[in-house]
């Protein structure tokens, strides 16, 4: 089958099955491909793919969070130990120099872990922004492999219709007690040369099917 790159800011793709529910992510439809309609016919996306691209990009900016308060937090406290526990004589004491490096000593060892931590931190900032860079180009790219053009379909037929609870609230219990339901449904899709293709857990079924139909100027 053909393999087609898209920019989801330029090219219209309409997901037909998406999760819809931050739960799902845990559920076996995490593992179920996400089926999208285009301009020439219907692709196969990897779902699994693009959701740990996705995950990645949220690390990666939380990340950059943390490290940004780690980084606030050990200058802060560098420059408080600087200030408050080590005396610097004024330079009329230069002659107890010897005295002075002897008491420096076992300030420095610390203050150079802290200046090494501070430099690691901002290192590993970088390395976010880049990795959250490289991700941000990778999540507007999507790739599928063609399921079935649109020339050589027949008809498409909505079965094993279901009312589903979507809603998405933090507290699993509050989302059993105040339900929010949606219209889930199959696609099977008829070709001409006699294939039954079904696309499982098409959200708003027939609605999405005329809107597709209408989108892309389809007459079957």
């Amino acid at each position: 089958m053909m393999k087609r790159k898209f920019d989801l800011k330029k090219d219209v793709i309409i997901a037909l099955n998406p999760l819809q529910t931050r739960y799902q992510l845990f559920s076996e439809r995490v593992f179920q491909p996400l089926y999208s309609a285009t301009n020439d016919g219907i692709y196969r996306m990897e779902r699994l793919k693009r959701t740990g691209i996705g995950l990645g990009l949220t690390l990666a900016e939380l990340g950059v969070g943390v490290l940004i308060i780690f980084l606030g937090i050990f200058i802060y406290f560098t420059i408080y130990f600087t200030y408050q526990y080590i005396y610097i004589p004024p330079l009329a004491h230069y002659p107890l120099a010897p005295e002075i490096i002897v008491y420096a000593i076992p300030f420095a060892i610390p203050i150079g872990i802290f200046i090494g931590i501070i430099v690691a931190l901002v290192f590993g900032i970088v390395k976010l922004v880049k990795i959250i860079r490289k991700l941000s180009r990778k999540i507007n790219i999507a790739e599928g492999e063609l399921v079935v053009p649109w020339v050589s379909v027949r008809n498409i037929v909505v079965t094993n219709v279901r009312q589903e609870n979507i809603a998405n609230r933090p507290s699993i219990t509050l989302n059993i007690i105040s339900p929010v339901y949606k219209e889930i449904g199959d696609w099977h899709v008829l070709t001409t040369d006699g294939r039954d293709i079904t696309i499982p857990n098409v959200d708003d079924p027939f609605n999405k099917l005329n809107y597709v139909k209408n989108r892309f100027n389809l007459t079957f």
